[in-house]
């Protein structure tokens, strides 16, 4: 039912606020009064829980030692001795194999058991397998077409070569004073593609019988491979292949 305007609606007081008379500012004190930091021109006061620093003596202080050039990096050691190979640069001529250059290479030598490509080597001792790898083409020269010229030259010239180089390695510790003279290296044409889970211990020619034909062969090793004479002229190499 509505009340006639002007009737109160309820006995019930009004407690909301009222509006505060014009020209009066209703101030409001906080519980904590708020604390802005020391005012400058204040004087300081020393923390009681925190001793103060020592002034910086210049003649207590070490100077720095001065160093002019950092010692080479050296490769990383397993198992108390470092592993290294020897990279062998090899140069084929005809059905012979000769030791171009050598070089010690600090790290240790990972061993493929996929023989893909034209060519594969292999390094051993007497009947032990100690590497084996793949060589791409290492006796074909290809040259770029020139589609402007004679007929002949249009398209790819693939020429082979008959002296030409590839890159053999071998375990440095392997190669002694004593095994030198026992260690072959040869250089294989890959007749068909080959994989293995495991390469064993025997000579590529032998676990791959029929796959493999033999291309080149060195006998021997000259002492010039050894690491110890490798090490003596600066032959040695950071890790890298």
């Amino acid at each position: 039912m509505k009340h006639p305007k002007g009737t109160e609606r309820s006995s019930k007081r009004d407690r909301r606020p009222m509006k505060a008379p014009a020209g009066e500012v209703r101030r409001q004190h906080a519980a904590v009064p708020p604390y802005a930091g020391p005012v400058k021109g204040d004087p300081v006061r020393p923390d009681p829980t925190r001793s103060a620093k020592a002034a910086y003596d210049r003649t207590a202080a070490v100077p720095a030692q001065q160093v002019d050039s950092w010692p080479d990096q050296q490769a990383a050691q397993t198992g108390g001795r470092r592993e290294q190979y020897v990279r062998l640069r090899m140069r084929v001529r005809g059905d012979r194999l000769t030791v171009v250059d050598s070089h010690l290479v600090d790290g240790p030598l990972a061993q493929s058991t996929t023989f893909h490509g034209a060519d594969a080597y292999e390094v051993t001792y007497h009947d032990r397998l100690l590497h084996a790898g793949t060589v791409a083409d290492p006796n074909t020269q290809r040259s770029f077409p020139s589609p402007e010229g004679p007929e002949e030259l249009r398209g790819h010239n693939v020429t082979p070569r008959e002296i030409y180089e590839f890159t053999a390695r071998v375990p440095a510790s392997d190669v002694t004073e004593q095994t030198r003279g026992g260690i072959h290296v040869r250089l294989h044409r890959i007749d068909e593609p080959t994989a293995s889970d495991h390469l064993g211990a025997a000579p590529l020619g032998t676990q791959f019988e029929g796959r493999l034909t033999q291309v080149a062969e060195l006998v021997g090793l000259p002492e010039s491979t050894l690491p110890e004479s490798i090490e003596s002229r600066g032959g040695r190499t950071g890790t890298g292949r």
